[in-house]
């Protein structure tokens, strides 16, 4: 769905080539353009019941409007873009669409969790178009910080073939849990009398003192997590989150598009794309995300409203250009050369300088109140 940029200038001659080229270019599919060269005009709209995405336009035609308190995101039309609210009037004409894009997408408000502490966990989506990003690990070690801070974490692990598996094994035997596939049985069961919310989560559950959180032991019969629907997905986060146990719950999927991949997106209030410095890595990455934007735009917008884009294993710069559809990098994760031939699992939950970063990760998601303490204190 194309973002609509409301252009206010004072000269036609800007105005007429601006909206062509827009119109028979690729910003066509991705700018919806109103144009105004008169003020009462552009007031008129405005004072109505539209709402663009973006106002762009001439100081002296915005300041009427601005007076009355701006309704929508901004920019001022200047001569060098300077400042955080203005964008460079004369340029090529691609670096201003692009410009009034980014503009949209970075004003566009990143929904809060779905539900507040006190009322239900902070959910926490993990997700990658292509395999070997280090997706597992960084949510491993989400959950450590997270629980080592004194929040009670729930680590859902959702691949087929469980990577999470490698970590150190519980203290609690896995026989003494009844496991993820007796629970999914039991919500299908309580679902036919109307009373999910009784079905507890603890006799499924153990405790991975390593990752200092709960989560599910993996399960053996890989059909039993491939046969899962998004609608199951869908549910089992819920019940997780709503169990009045947890604080946060990570959901950790596979790579790729499938029933729980689709889930984890539409499901969590948080989604970490987890990205490598690789070209075909950044090229795949992009297709994913195009596809999604054409099968769904409402739900891809949705989803990029949450999302938040971390490049793995950063070495200091980025030799790739991120694909267009990634508007901004919002994070790094430094590269452990210690991981490269690492034959001790524990050594991935214990670094140092990666748990300081994916402590920024937790604040920049979670804020301040929620992630504090000695735990940043010290890596912080």
């Amino acid at each position: 769905m194309p973002y609509t940029v409301v252009l206010a200038v004072s000269e036609p001659e800007y105005l007429e080539p601006l909206l062509h080229y827009v119109h028979a270019s690729e910003y066509g599919s991705k700018l919806r353009m109103v144009g105004f060269t008169k003020p009462e005009a552009f007031l008129a709209y405005m004072n109505g019941e539209n709402r663009p995405d973006l106002v762009v336009g001439d100081r002296e035609l915005l300041s009427p409007w601005l007076e009355g308190g701006a309704t929508c995101s901004w920019r001022a039309l200047g001569l060098s873009g300077g400042t955080p609210q203005e964008v460079a009037k004369y340029q090529p004409l691609p670096a201003l669409c692009e410009d009034m894009l980014q503009a949209c997408f970075k004003d566009k408000a990143r929904p809060g969790s779905t539900v507040q502490k006190g009322e239900g966990a902070v959910t926490i989506g993990f997700v990658s178009a292509v395999g070997g990003s280090g997706k597992t690990t960084a949510a491993a070690n989400m959950a450590k910080q997270l629980g080592g801070l004194g929040l009670s974490v729930f680590y859902l692990n959702l691949e087929a073939m469980n990577s999470s598996a490698v970590f150190s094994r519980p203290d609690r035997k896995a026989e003494d849990a009844q496991g993820l596939p007796r629970l999914l049985y039991e919500m299908k069961a309580a679902q036919e009398t109307k009373s999910v919310e009784a079905v507890p989560i603890g006799p499924f559950a153990v405790s991975h003192p390593a990752m200092k959180c709960d989560w599910f032991e993996p399960v053996l019969n890989r059909n039993e997590i491939l046969q899962l629907s998004k609608t199951d997905v869908l549910g089992l986060i819920e019940r997780i989150a709503c169990a009045g146990g947890y604080d946060v719950v990570i959901a950790d999927t596979d790579t790729g598009m499938n029933e729980r991949t689709a889930a984890v997106i539409e499901g969590c209030g948080h989604l970490i794309w987890m990205l490598l410095d690789d070209r075909i890595h950044m090229y795949k990455s992009g297709e994913q995300l195009a596809f999604l934007e054409r099968s769904d735009p409402e739900a891809f917008d949705a989803a990029m409203g949450k999302s938040r884009f971390i490049v793995n294993r950063f070495v200091g710069s980025l030799a790739n250009t991120p694909p267009g559809i990634i508007r901004e990098i919002d994070g790094v994760l430094p590269y452990i050369p210690s991981w490269k031939q690492n034959h001790n699992e524990e050594l991935l939950l214990s670094s140092p300088i990666f748990q300081r970063d994916i402590l920024k990760l937790c604040r920049a998601l979670l804020g301040e109140d929620w992630v504090k303490g000695n735990g940043v204190k010290a890596y912080g």
